[in-house]
């Protein structure tokens, strides 16, 4: 005779434990929570959260870590579900998708044994709602009218939700992505500023509406603040695609840029400093990024995307590997904001649902445009070749020349022009960020000329942009006269040098 067994499942503490067992890092448990601060935001109110970082009194290995937002704050209701494994806190921003962020950060944070707290209070109720953690079967909602939001040590912001969770150092460490491992919190802030700058690139650029921000976010460590500024792809004179694709029955426009790693920018983007994670120019930071609404949601994407193809260029299942000729390539796909659901990624939202059809539609149009090996010679070149056309149809009478070599070494002159009057001029093309060592090239190509008996008139230096210092610079040399020249060969004049960008000389695409 059939028997029927209902089982009614139910999560126990050790549900929790496994959660903490996912393998995010410490950079990806806290973008998780900076995501539901984003999303309790309040519509037409910049945004503030604020992450501290203490070191505890009582064990030196551990670090209180504070997180605190100005958002909408939560209901007792709206805390309970946000506690519930598998259901989310609302059910309107993308941020809170799949109703494990929560959950599988502070689980993760905490190794699944170690203390909590959350306080929060709605911005339309004087209702301060309490719970402490480690996860277990049952969590107790503490809710008073009577008690303020605690403060967050050396803050003086005002908060409507604030999270304490006590975390291993070693753990903090997991923000680093090469090198030995730091023990002190100031070069571990950086590692984290750099992914949280990455991944909230959108939500921390300029509102072209207000002028500001839509909003901002502060790593302290103590008393010392700093803001994590928006940092975007370094692409140098980046091509541009546009397309149209149906996601779940309409139509949407996405917009693919791509090109050459801009190696000066990234030198500098962080604090006037270099990055350390992303964008340093080597097969794993090579590819490009995709960046859903305001949210960076993957990066470094390379393999998942490109396939390689038959002589016939149908698609095969095997990808293209990464290798040093992809170095230097680089971009981001901008997918504008969808509804829930759309596009869907894994509960951690650290990568894609690539069983998501959608996303598979996306990824073979991204393969009309193939990945670029060596981006940066191939950009430059066709500069260059750019260039000559605009000189040819301006001065057709010139004689141009791109194969001109100077010293013995052969360095070859980008371009070579003698004027139809005689005056002689060279160019220096670069891709991205004008640097003094592109200057000096032009010099030693001057220099090398004037060696062989040939005076230049005009050294100009092409790039996509540069600062006001490197103009200095280059007026500063035009002062001088060069050391190199044949004694009694030819009346030598000073240099003249001249920095212009690719869109004064209209190479711009």
């Amino acid at each position: 005779m059939e028997r029927i067994t209902e089982v009614n499942l139910t999560v126990n503490n050790g549900v929790f434990q496994g959660l903490a067992k996912q393998n995010l890092l410490f950079h990806q448990c806290l973008i998780e929570l900076v995501d539901n601060s984003i999303a309790a935001s309040i519509e037409g109110t910049e945004f503030l959260i604020d992450v501290q970082m203490i070191q505890s009194e009582d064990d030196s290995e551990i670090i209180n870590l504070y997180i605190g937002d100005n958002g909408k704050g939560m209901s007792s209701e709206v805390l309970k579900n946000a506690l519930q494994l598998g259901q989310s806190a609302t059910t309107t921003s993308r941020l809170n998708e799949h109703g494990f962020g929560l959950k599988n950060a502070l689980a993760t944070l905490t190794s699944g044994t170690r203390d909590f707290d959350i306080w929060t209070k709605h911005k339309d109720s004087s209702e301060v709602h309490h719970v402490s953690g480690p996860f277990q079967h049952t969590m107790t909602i503490t809710s008073d009218k009577d008690i303020d939001l605690p403060s967050i040590p050396h803050l003086t912001n005002k908060y409507s939700t604030i999270i304490k969770v006590s975390v291993n150092r070693s753990f903090i460490q997991t923000v680093q992505g090469r090198g030995a491992r730091s023990d002190n919190l100031t070069p571990l802030r950086l590692w984290l500023i750099e992914h949280l700058g990455v991944t909230n690139r959108g939500y921390l650029e300029v509102n072209q509406e207000t002028g500001i921000p839509y909003g901002n976010i502060f790593v302290s460590i103590g008393a010392d603040k700093k803001r994590v500024p928006s940092l975007s792809v370094p692409l140098a004179n980046a091509f541009i695609k546009r397309f149209n694709i149906e996601l779940s029955g309409k139509e949407y426009e996405l917009v693919y840029k791509y090109g050459t790693l801009d190696k000066v920018e990234a030198q500098r983007m962080l604090y006037h400093d270099k990055v350390k994670f992303y964008y340093q120019g080597n097969q794993v930071s090579q590819g490009i990024d995709i960046r859903l609404g305001k949210r960076t949601i993957a990066t470094r994407q390379f393999e998942n995307i490109w396939r390689k193809q038959t002589k016939n260029l149908e698609l095969l299942d095997e990808p293209i590997s990464r290798h040093n000729r992809f170095n230097d390539f680089v971009g981001e796909l901008t997918i504008p904001e969808l509804p829930r659901g759309v596009l869907t990624t894994i509960n951690n939202k650290t990568d894609f649902n690539l069983d998501d059809p959608d996303w598979i539609k996306i990824f073979n149009k991204l393969n009309e445009f193939r990945p670029i090996e060596d981006v940066k010679e191939y950009t430059v070149n066709e500069l260059i070749a750019k260039l000559v056309d605009r000189i040819k149809a301006l001065n057709p009478l010139d004689t141009i020349s791109t194969n001109t070599t100077v010293w013995y070494t052969g360095a070859r002159i980008d371009i070579y022009q003698i004027k139809s009057s005689g005056e002689k001029n060279i160019y220096q093309i670069k891709s991205g960020i004008g640097s003094p060592m592109d200057l000096y090239q032009l010099k030693m190509y001057w220099d090398g000329l004037l060696i062989s008996g040939i005076q230049p008139d005009l050294g100009t230096l092409v790039v996509e942009k540069f600062d006001a210092n490197l103009e200095r610079m280059a007026e500063d040399i035009n002062t001088q006269y060069t050391p190199m020249a044949p004694r009694n060969s030819l009346e030598v004049k000073p240099y003249n040098f001249k920095v212009r960008t690719h869109n004064e000389l209209g190479l711009d695409r």
